[in-house]
């Protein structure tokens, strides 16, 4: 499993960077939010390699039992779980937002339903707002579901019998993953 004692220190530096821009962000100047995205970026990068490089020797410790035909024991089956889908489970387990976008795109759609006899004039731009904004909602949901669905897919494929094929794909995921500079 994951050190936290193996956190790369300049993480650390990048969420006190990250912490600074953020503070300096004003909602009257979209350049001040959009240089929030590289850091973010980065950051999400460094976090994923350290993890990466804190369980790499215990992952290819697993990749030897499945090319030996050894069976995972439960905590073998962990961290691949962890390593494969772990950064989903976070992002599921995290959001607090979903039942929110939920009700935000049903909102949206009825005031759509409720504009649809009126689409004429200024009602068509609040129309094009609303769609906008119903987009952006739906985009959340999907992300959010996405994961749910990687997750699930997963844990059913894990679910079942190693056979030798089975063992041969799961050795090539945690192969491309272990050598991909994103995982």
């Amino acid at each position: 499993m994951a050190d936290p004692s193996a956190q790369d220190p300049s993480a650390k530096e990048m969420i006190a960077a990250l912490e600074t821009a953020y503070a300096g962000a004003r909602l009257d100047d979209i350049g001040s939010f959009q240089r929030l995205t590289d850091p973010l970026a980065a950051l999400r990068e460094n976090l994923r390699e350290t993890y990466q490089r804190s369980v790499a020797d215990p992952v290819r410790a697993v990749i030897a039992k499945l090319k030996s035909g050894s069976p995972l024991g439960p905590d073998d089956m962990k961290l691949v779980e962890d390593f494969v889908v772990g950064d989903a489970e976070a992002y599921v387990r995290l959001e607090n937002d979903f039942q929110g976008w939920v009700a935000e795109l049903d909102r949206l759609v009825k005031v759509l339903s409720e504009m649809k006899g009126r689409l004429a004039g200024d009602v068509v731009l609040d129309a094009l707002g609303e769609v906008e904004d119903a987009r952006r909602v739906l985009g959340d949901i999907c992300n959010y579901l996405e994961e749910k669905e990687r997750i699930a897919r997963f844990k059913r494929t894990m679910a079942s019998s190693m056979t030798r094929e089975r063992a041969e794909v799961l050795i090539e995921i945690l192969k491309e993953q272990l050598e991909s500079p994103l995982m």
